[in-house]
Formats: C-alpha cells, structure tokens, sequence
C-alpha cells in the first residue's frame, strides 16, 4: 500500500474517533443534566411523602419502595455516567493512538507532498487534535460539577471551614500534633490482649455502635437534658463521637486537610488536633458522605482514625502521632465509609471499593499490615463485625454481594455465602455463635459464625438501608429510613411486630441498660423499650436538628454530634 493510501485511512479513522468522542460527549452531557432534573424531582416528591402521615402501614410500605426505588436509580445513573466517562477516554486514547501512529509510520518530512498544500494538512491534523481535546476536556470537567452536587439523599449543610489549630490549654495534653511530626512509637509498647482489650472497651464507648460486648455505661439518670457544654467542630464529617476515659474522638475533613480532634468530656474545650494533609489525591464523593464518614476507635493508648482519602492515623490519647499509612486512593460511589474494628492488637479495616475488596489486618502498635485478604465481594460500604470466644476472634464482613467470615488471627478465609445483594450499607451483629445481618436488597438473616450455615432468611419483611439493626433481648430490630421499626424473632427471622415513627432513621441505634437509644433525622432522642408485641417510646428529648451520628455515653451522660457540625454534652436534670 502506498503512502498516500496509508495517510487517507489513518485520517478517516481520525474523523471516525473525533465524530464518535463528539456524539458521545453530547450524549453524557445531555444524560448528566436531564438525569439530575429527574433525580432532583424524585427526591423532591419523596421528601413531600415522607413528611405525610406514615401511620398507615400501606402507605409507609410504598414509601419505603418509593425510596429503594430512588436510590436504585441514583446508583444506575451514576454507573451510566461512569461507563460513558471510560468510553470518552478510550475515543480519545484511540485518536492519540492513530495520530502517533502515523507520525510514526510516515514523518512528515518524507509522507507530506511538498507544495501548498502541506501545510493546511498538518495544520488540519493538529485541528483536529486540539479539538477533540477539548471537547473531552469540556465533557470531564462539566461531568465533574454535575456530579459535586447532592445525589438526592438528604444531605446536611455542612461548614466548609479548615481546620486551624487553636492554643494547647496550659493545663491540657499536648499541643497540636503537626501533619509533619515524625511517627514515634511510645517506647516499651506491648499489645493489647483481646480478651482484656474486650472487656475494658466494655465501661468505655471506644468504635463504631459502642463496645463489641455488651456495654456497662450507666444510661442518664433520666431523659430530661440541659446542655452542659457546645462545641462546634471546625471541619465537616459524618462520624460518630468515641470516648475513653474523659477523651471524646471524631474527625472532620475537606479537600484541605483531615484531622481527628481531641475534647475533654466534661468541659467541651479542644485538646489537641492530627492532621492529614498529604493525600496523593482527593477522591469524589457525595456530600452526604464527604470525606469523613468512618467512626474512630479508641483503646486505653491510642485513636485510630481512617478518612475517605484512604489515610490512616493513629495517635496517642496526647496527640502524639505514632504512625500514618495510606491506602489506596478509595474509588467508589458515594464515597468510601466502613469503619474499622479494633480487636486487640489489630485494626481490621473493610476496604471494599468499586475494583478491588480487601480486608486489612493492621498493627496498633507500629501501623503494619498483618495481613490483607482480596475479597471478590463487589463494593460496599458496611463495616465489619467480630464474634468473640475464648479469646479468639471471627470477623463477619457484608458486602454487595457475598458474606464472609474470617480468622481475625491469620486472615483465612471461614466461610463465604454469595447470597446478598442491593447496596449493602448497613453493618451486621453478633450474639451467641451467630451472625445477625439485614439490609434493603439482600435480606434479613442470621448466619452460623463458625461454618456460614443460613439459620434463617426473612426476604419479605422491610429492612434497613442506612442503619444497622440491633439485637436486643430475644429480638432483631431493623430501623429503616422510611420510619418503620420492625421487631423480628432473633431465633427463627419471623416478624413479630411493626412499628412507624413520623421520621426515618440514619444513625444506627445501640442497646444499652435493658434499653434502646435511637435518634432519629428530625433530632429527636428516643429511650425506648420492646416486647414479643410491641415497641415502645419510654421518652423522648428533641434536638430541634437533624442527627446523623450515634449518641456516645460518658457518666451518664450523652454526647451528640449535629447536623450542624456541633458537638454537644447533654446532662439530666437533677
């Protein structure tokens, strides 16, 4: 074939590839802008219903299916987006391709005809080139803004401040611990014990829901508050607040920094703050998951935290840091949001992305990998449990498609069951040799901890999508979004009873003293109690904002963390 003949293909095909990045292009930009539109009216249609009357159980059956049915959409728009995206960058990959190609194969020094005409040739080459550059170029950044913006779930005004670091209290711990100080293990470190590790978490509110044990705190001395203090946190996040002995943990983020906080529990006032400021890149997430979400862990030396940015930091309860690791930069919908488990002397972190799970076994002391496990579980965003006997430990994982089991010891795998399904959010339980999960587009059940066996399956009752349900005596209590509560047999999966509240629930509920604190996203505080029959409202104490995070205990006292980014000590009255 003769040169010319070679030239005119390569060019065809160039047209072909900047006509398909063209069309292709308009397309995902007319899909971004019309699949907002609809999105934002549907969420604004579910948000109308959800502030109706929720007493009747049909009409909150439909607006629970209403909800799911939303977030389905949501998620397969974002995917369409995704896929249109990746088939943007192969045009434009393959045009750089044919164009290299041909500089390649035939300079231009020896394959352009000498005369007039070179020239515009060359020049209609390079036209071209800068053309479909930006349209792509175009295409990716209007894409990026249609994205930044909410997805339709509720999302709270969150402060975009940074975090600046305020003067260490003369009398406090140690200032702030700089993003540049040089982890420095305290000297003669040893493990903590799992067994020991489990029982003093117990008398503390150390993770994500509490203690792995059944936990002691003293409930308030009665449900009427007064706020013994208010603090508001410079940074956004979605955490829930931890304490141990005094200290109270969270972390907030934005694209500048992240940083966990340090406050003393009695008096509000900011101890000490970390700072991650080094991430190799700032993934995208939606603004009710921002880069905050996880939970912290607390032991009696150190606090664990992990961002959506993929860092780690561990420091010590004086603000020292003792180490940082970074995980692979999270790419998954929505934003990366399971919270670690501490078991001992071992972080066990749930990294299930849109490409790759794996679950982590990190050191407390030094910040090593123990060992990683690859996980062919499809994306999720639950947070890992841990059955405990005999000082051993079998951690329980959820994810969008499989539930696993494994040793918290050498990182074997137990067990899998590929039997879920939906996106897995909520995370499980674990009682008595069993695992407890429920989730809107899997099911409700119970699993054998030891070899995976279904012990039941409930997939007609309603199930949660943001919280994780609770076991509380003989009962399995899923609290959806929707405002239903559902008492369900913790023996045999049947359910027992419904019960529906005026507002849905975000922030999981916890069990504590013989009773339930729950809060719901209109601020209100709920104690409540519940038989084989009923639930029931024992009090109430309304916040007046929405409530997104789990209350801590601290001496009979709560500590909430607001929509409106503040921290605040509520006390019983006398």
């Amino acid at each position: 074939m003769n040169k010319p003949a070679m030239r005119s293909i390569f060019r065809s095909l160039q047209r072909i590839a900047v006509i398909f990045v063209i069309v292709l292009g308009l397309h995902v930009l007319h899909d971004a802008i019309r699949g907002d539109q609809v999105l934002t009216a549907g969420r604004e249609q579910l948000e109308y219903l959800k502030q109706q009357d929720m007493s009747h159980p049909k009409f909150a059956a439909i607006v629970r299916e209403l909800d799911y049915l939303y977030r389905s959409a949501y998620f397969q728009t974002h995917d369409q987006r995704r896929f249109g995206l990746r088939l943007l960058g192969i045009g434009l990959l393959v045009f750089c391709l044919l164009l290299g190609a041909e500089r390649a194969i035939l300079p231009p020094e020896l394959s352009v005809p000498k005369g007039p005409s070179a020239s515009p040739e060359r020049d209609s080459g390079e036209l071209i080139a800068t053309t479909v550059c930006g349209v792509v170029a175009l295409m990716l950044v209007l894409t990026y803004i249609r994205n930044r913006f909410p997805h339709g779930l509720p999302a709270p005004d969150q402060p975009q401040t940074a975090a600046v670091a305020p003067e260490a209290p003369a009398n406090g711990p140690a200032a702030v611990a700089e993003s540049g100080g040089k982890p420095t293990p305290p000297p003669a470190a040893k493990p903590p014990v799992l067994a020991e590790a489990m029982e003093a978490e117990t008398r503390q509110w150390p993770q994500f829901r509490g203690s792995q044990l059944p936990n002691r705190n003293a409930l308030p001395a009665n449900w009427r508050f007064r706020e013994k203090w208010k603090t508001a946190i410079a940074s956004p996040g979605f955490n829930s607040p931890v304490v141990w002995d005094g200290a109270v943990f969270l972390t907030g983020a934005d694209e500048k920094a992240r940083t966990l906080y340090c406050y003393d529990a009695q008096t509000g006032k900011e101890m000490w703050r970390a700072v991650c400021d080094k991430a190799p890149q700032i993934p995208e997430v939606s603004e009710d998951t921002g880069l905050a979400p996880p939970t912290v862990c607390a032991d009696a030396e150190r606090v664990y935290a992990i961002f959506g940015t993929g860092e780690m930091l561990c420091c010590s309860h004086a603000g020292e840091v003792v180490w940082r690791k970074q995980l692979p930069v999270p790419e998954i919908t929505y934003g990366y949001a399971s919270s670690p488990l501490l078991l001992g002397d071992r972080l066990i972190v749930q990294y299930d992305l849109d490409n790759v799970q794996t679950l982590y076994a990190i050191n407390v002391l030094t910040g090593e990998t123990l060992w990683e496990k690859k996980r062919d579980a499809a994306p999720s965003w639950s947070s890992p449990v841990a059955w405990i006997a005999d000082g051993k430990a079998i951690i329980f994982t959820a994810g969008c498609r499989t539930a696993e089991a494994y040793d918290a010891q050498t990182g074997d795998s137990l067990w899998r069951q590929e039997c879920l399904g939906g996106e897995v959010a909520a995370s499980g339980s674990a009682r008595d040799g069993m695992f407890y999960f429920s989730n809107t587009g899997a099911f409700t059940g119970a699993f054998s901890a030891t070899d995976g066996k279904i012990l039941f399956k409930n997939e007609d009752t309603p199930s949660p999508d943001v919280a994780s349900a609770v076991l509380y005596n003989d009962l399995y209590l899923l609290f959806t979004s929707g405002g239903s509560v559902l008492g369900i047999d913790a023996k045999d999966g049947k359910e027992l009873f419904e019960e529906n509240f005026d507002s849905g629930f975000y922030a999981s509920p916890v069990a504590v003293g013989g009773k339930i604190i729950a809060a719901n996203l209109d601020g209100d505080l709920l104690l409540l109690s519940a038989t084989r029959e009923k639930m029931t409202v024992e009090a109430k104490y309304a916040m007046n904002t929405k409530l997104f995070a789990i209350p801590a205990l601290s001496q009979g006292n709560l500590i909430v963390r607001t929509e409106a980014n503040d921290l605040i000590c509520l006390e019983a009255e006398p």
